[in-house]
């Protein structure tokens, strides 16, 4: 019973410590309950195109349980280190280390009771909510229910043990290997000014530059996969050497500047800064980076989210594309008949003959090789680019146009990869190009995809077989060498969702009865799967986003109540020697100032260097609109700005409690 009403006590009386520390478990705890209820919900497993949803939803889940462990050390560090004068007094009246293990285990398992209870209630809440939320999203059917699975919530209190014994020990190791004095001591760690050391400072720099190289070289979106995690792990350790290092060097370097120095504005702040930035050096970087992370989440889901119909214009043109090893006549015939029957219209058909999409790789300005996508290297993405030829007999009638093309070597061009020249060697073919196109819409998305294309219209079917022959000589390049025919057109007669995907379904089953060596897709059914994932990819993105706003608040309040504590003697003493009370709040919101907008903008500009290599990224997954990217980031920054602001308020008047006390 000692221990227990002794641990009572030091929850009530320290609550200062345990509340942030209790409010961050059960928030994690909640989070768990949340996504693991979504990941093995059953109804997904019954939804047609939800198994996309249901692994997006299972790699949330342990995303969240890797944050919660990582976070869960951090909030547990802290409340050591506040803790620690108070078990070095226990010490020093009596209480062993046995004792002092014992006390912090019945500490640890009452924390442990209301983190189960409160953050598995939250937890349930939570999920109501955002099932309602989801299936706005989601748009999605009765399939998908609020169900609670009691296996569900044994794993979420599992995990919540799991948390609680992990930091336990590590309590128990911080207790077994510190003595009463290092106890007494160790809140008052960390002010030693620190060394400049610029070799860190540099490497830094260097890390930091690197990062920012990589970013803005990358020309594909394959090599933006490719490069972004050395890119993001460059920028992390840039920013904390940074952070811990180049901020040091920096303000030691403006301590030398004795104009700057000695000013009644600077003088205070600056000594202050430098007197402790070792110690609060990690915990911006920390900020700056779950900042980045909470904009970088949020910017791109939400973009994807909100760019789908870009999206699906893009890539469907029409509602119906068909593409065929033979003439599509048959199967343009067969869906008018069934659309008739079905009291449906088929309307704005459009048929054409191109090659399939050829990998082409660069070898200079205007200069192309054949690849083979069987052979091709990550190393080659740069180069790569997609080209399909067309004949000048089926650009005209499709198109509408009248161009002549005189001589075999001459060729009309479109290209998106910026190329403008007056002849492209093609596969060591040297051709004239006698026009550059405008894209037209009647090629529906002939050569669209995630590289650069280019669309090659040669004067007829010889020098297009001459061509694809020269380049692809062996029996298994015959898919290269044979043309693709495509039937594109649109379905009218109803607007209703459930009678459209009902009638595409039945279409597709009528022409695959007397027809075969073609494939088709539906702009319905490409529209229900994008919405599923999108929602489910942006809903992912606001609990990660939200998960890692938790760690940046929690990370800003802890830094003021260790500043608070920190700066409570030291202008103590600055008032003893005459500086005035608005003098002295002054020095403090400047300092506080500047720790507060340092991580953000760093934070900021390092979105900014970023925003070449998602909007590459982005191509990836259909979005080209790089101008909703750019709004929705900016959106992003300012709402997240705002909230990072409340919360400095929110912590700033701890820091000034404590001050003032």
């Amino acid at each position: 019973m000692f221990y227990v009403k002794l641990a009572t006590q030091n929850i009530k009386k320290n609550r200062q410590a345990f509340m942030p520390f209790l409010l961050s478990m059960t928030f994690l705890g909640a989070l768990n309950t949340l996504m693991l209820i979504l990941a093995n919900d059953q109804g997904l497993t019954k939804m047609h195109g939800a198994e996309a949803l249901q692994q997006l939803f299972g790699f949330g889940a342990v995303v969240i349980i890797i944050f919660s462990v990582i976070f869960s050390i951090y909030t547990s560090s802290i409340l050591d280190k506040q803790r620690k004068k108070e078990l070095g007094l226990y010490n020093i009246l009596g209480l062993g280390k046995r004792e002092l293990a014992r006390l912090t285990l019945v500490e640890m398992f009452f924390s442990f009771l209301i983190t189960a209870v409160l953050g598995i209630l939250s937890g349930i809440v939570f999920s109501r909510i955002a099932y309602l939320c989801l299936k706005k999203l989601l748009a999605i059917g009765t399939e998908f229910k609020f169900v609670i699975q009691p296996q569900t919530l044994f794993l979420v209190l599992g995990i919540i043990f799991l948390l609680f014994v992990f930091i336990y020990l590590l309590s128990l190791v911080s207790i077994l290997r510190s003595d009463p004095i290092k106890f007494l001591q160790a809140a008052k760690e960390g002010e030693r000014e620190p060394k400049a050391k610029w070799f860190v400072a540099l490497l830094g720099f260097g890390a930091l530059g690197w990062g920012y190289y990589l970013a803005l070289t990358i020309e594909s979106p394959v090599s933006a996969v490719i490069k972004f995690f050395w890119a993001v792990l460059l920028v992390i350790v840039g920013t904390y050497f940074l952070f811990t290092a180049g901020s040091i060097v920096i303000l030691k370097l403006l301590r030398k500047n004795e104009r700057y120095y000695y000013n009644n504005k600077h003088f205070i702040p600056l000594s202050g800064m430098i007197y402790r930035m070792k110690q609060n050096a990690v915990g911006l970087a920390s900020i700056c980076i779950l900042s980045t992370m909470v904009l970088v989440t949020i910017g791109t889901t939400a973009s994807l989210y909100f760019g789908e119909q870009d999206r699906i214009e893009q890539n469907f043109p029409r509602d119906v594309m068909i593409t065929a090893v033979e003439k599509t006549d048959k199967l343009k015939q067969d869906a008018k008949a069934y659309a008739k029957k079905q009291g449906m219209t088929v309307t704005n058909v459009q048929q054409l003959k191109a090659s399939e999409g050829l990998l082409f790789l660069r070898e200079g300005q205007g200069k192309l090789k054949p690849g083979i996508r069987g052979s091709f290297s990550p190393n080659d993405a740069d180069r790569a680019v997609n080209v399909v030829l067309m004949d000048l007999i089926d650009f005209n009638q499709v198109t509408g146009s009248s161009y002549r093309l005189e001589k075999a070597s001459d060729i009309l061009v479109y290209n998106n990869d910026k190329f403008s020249g007056k002849t492209l060697e093609l596969g060591g073919e040297k051709l004239n190009i006698v026009k550059n196109l405008p894209r037209a819409d009647e090629l529906g998305n002939l050569g669209n995809g995630v590289t650069p294309a280019y669309l090659v219209v040669v004067r007829d079917q010889s020098v297009y077989d001459a061509l694809v022959n020269k380049w692809y000589t062996t029996k298994d390049m015959e898919n290269y060498r044979t043309p693709r025919y495509y039937l594109n057109f649109d379905i009218k007669g109803s607007t209703d969702k459930a009678k459209r995907l009902a009638f595409i379904r039945g279409l597709s089953r009528a022409l695959a009865k007397d027809n075969s060596g073609y494939g088709v897709e539906f702009k319905d059914s490409y529209r229900q799967s994008l919405k599923i994932f999108d929602g489910g990819f942006f809903f992912i993105g606001i609990i990660l986003g939200t998960a890692f706003l938790l760690a940046t608040a929690m990370i800003i309040y802890y830094k003021q109540v260790s500043e608070g504590m920190d700066d409570h003697d030291r202008f103590v003493i600055l008032q003893k020697v005459g500086m005035d009370r608005t003098e002295v709040k002054r020095v403090i919101h400047s300092q506080i100032m500047m720790v507060f907008i340092f991580p953000l903008a760093v934070a900021i500009m390092h979105v900014g260097f970023a925003f070449p290599l998602i909007k590459k990224m982005l191509i990836l997954f259909g979005l080209n609109n790089w101008h909703l990217y750019l709004i929705v980031t900016l959106i992003v920054i300012a709402i997240f700005t705002l909230i990072y602001y409340l919360v400095y308020q929110l912590t700033a008047r701890v820091y000034y409690r404590l001050i003032e006390r």
